[in-house]
């Protein structure tokens, strides 16, 4: 029979089917799973949620000296067991023992939540979980045992199978867990009108805690409530996601023990505030790149940070924040900390003055990512002329029909096929343009045209992408008519294809 999840458990039908699938496999032998995640997107809500309903045992890893979580570990143990007195564990061979012990008569699952925190006071645990799980290891053979490792240091969660590390072939199961797209996220959110979504998406993203317990539930109810919500559940310094992002940096244990903390969140603002190209984000940091490389790979693996592939160009990617949260933090929070922290401040009319900004550094940004996002995921074949084998953005020089001029030109959305091994001779299948806030005329359908003739044969059927909020009757009407002129509109990106 089907285990079904807490009616709580929001958009994880794929996730919840695999975790049950492992839970409940059948295999004769104990076996290893790795769950990992950005914090407070639901993993430990998840596990709980299957543990309980399996009848298996969680536990919760302290964060403190070796001695101190053999300890609470085996006082958990002894209460799962019914043994009345906590068990003695002097050894983290003889916690792993007792843990996978606990598969001997039933299938069971186990899960260590926070599993980084044990690492750093004992960084040979995985060594210690590896011999238990040797192939033919008489712990592993006489149990059935479905052990999970779940970890929200993503710099750390992420090295647990790669390379030489001992896990490495050990796990049936390796389960990354992502943020909401923004789809699931306006479900999350219970918000019915799409400009409103798109705003508080452009603020939480799809962080699950973001929306229930760090705003109590209190989320805006329309456009006219925004500006009352985002004041008082963000940018208030009593708000818990005010200082969000500051505590995820000082939890991820490659980035809280930098010698230049100052570096990171230099890079992690240059991008946040436009910065997307690797020379400008050198400039801005006012570093060599060199230098800059080994800060944008740990906040890459760190997950601070996404790294976003040319789609028509060699070696020309572009850096994005990996969250929302990030890029608002970053150009609204953290450049007025100082005003919005002033007892007596009067938030909703710094709010007023914000709001350009907000517009431009956040919202714009974020909504070209819900379009690349859109087109990767839910836009059809007979929309886009082709799969989206490869989508992201470009920068190129065009030359201006009305000025003859050249100039350099960003677009936002390209679809490339995967039919040359080199970005530089893929066939483009459609390029595209986002603007939320602004209305779209035949001048934005004639920048498109004239991308497309910049790209040359390989674009010369590329079809015509407008993700907006405001069309004029022309564009609607040209639409209507054209075949290589599609129209996105709020209600399409988050209900059609």
């Amino acid at each position: 029979m089907a285990i079904e999840p807490s009616h709580d458990l929001i958009g994880r039908d794929s996730e919840w089917g695999r975790l049950t699938e492992f839970a409940k496999s059948g295999e004769p032998y104990s076996s290893l799973g790795i769950v990992w995640g950005r914090r407070r997107i639901g993993k430990s809500f998840m596990l709980q949620d299957l543990s309980e309903q399996v009848g298996g045992f969680y536990y919760h890893a302290l964060r403190g000296s070796s001695a101190e979580a053999l300890r609470d570990m085996g006082e958990h143990l002894g209460k799962h067991i019914g043994a009345g007195a906590p068990l003695a564990l002097d050894t983290w061979d003889e916690a792993v023992d007792a843990l996978v012990a606990l598969g001997r008569d039933r299938e069971m699952l186990v899960v260590l939540d926070e599993f980084p925190y044990l690492l750093e006071h004992t960084p040979a645990l995985d060594s210690i979980i590896q011999r238990a799980y040797a192939p033919r290891g008489k712990t592993r053979r006489g149990s059935r045992t479905r052990l999970v490792l779940c970890g929200s240091a993503m710099s750390v969660m992420g090295m647990l199978l790669t390379g030489t590390a001992p896990l490495r072939g050990r796990a049936g199961l390796d389960l990354r867990m992502q943020p909401f797209d923004f789809r699931t996220a306006r479900h999350l959110h219970g918000i019915d009108d799409h400009m409103t979504a798109v705003e508080t998406y452009a603020v939480l993203g799809g962080v699950a805690a973001y929306a229930r317990e760090m705003v109590e539930n209190d989320l805006p109810a329309s456009s006219e409530d925004f500006g009352r919500w985002v004041c008082r559940r963000v940018l208030s310094p009593a708000a818990p996601l005010f200082g969000e992002v500051e505590l995820l940096l000082g939890e991820d244990p490659a980035l809280s023990k930098v010698r230049k903390p100052n570096l990171y969140h230099s890079t992690l603002a240059g991008v946040a505030l436009g910065n997307h190209a690797w020379s400008s984000l050198t400039k801005y940091v006012n570093i060599s790149g060199s230098s800059l490389h080994s800060i944008v790979s740990a906040l890459a693996s760190a997950s601070f940070i996404e790294e976003v592939q040319d789609p028509v160009r060699d070696n020309r990617p572009t850096y994005q924040p990996s969250d929302p949260l990030i890029r608002f933090h970053y150009a609204v929070i953290r450049r007025n900390e100082a005003r919005l922290g002033r007892h007596g401040v009067n938030t909703e009319a710094l709010w007023g003055d914000l709001i350009p900004t907000f517009r431009s550094q956040v919202l714009g940004p974020c909504f070209e990512a819900m379009a690349r996002s859109w087109t990767t995921h839910f836009a059809s074949q007979d929309t886009l002329g082709g799969l989206p084998n490869h989508v992201g953005p470009t920068a190129l020089t065009v030359t201006n029909t009305e000025t003859g001029a050249t100039e350099p030109r960003e677009i936002d959305v390209v679809v490339a096929a995967d039919d040359a091994v080199a970005p530089g001779g893929r066939t483009v299948h459609a390029i595209g343009e986002a603007k939320v806030g602004a209305q779209f005329t035949m001048r934005h359908v004639r920048r498109l045209e004239e991308a497309r003739i910049a790209l040359g044969d390989r674009a010369r059927s590329a079809k015509l992408l407008l993700f907006g909020s405001s069309f004029d009757d022309d564009v609607r009407v040209s639409s209507g008519e054209r075949a290589d002129l599609e129209v996105v509109d709020l209600e399409r990106m988050y209900e059609g294809d």
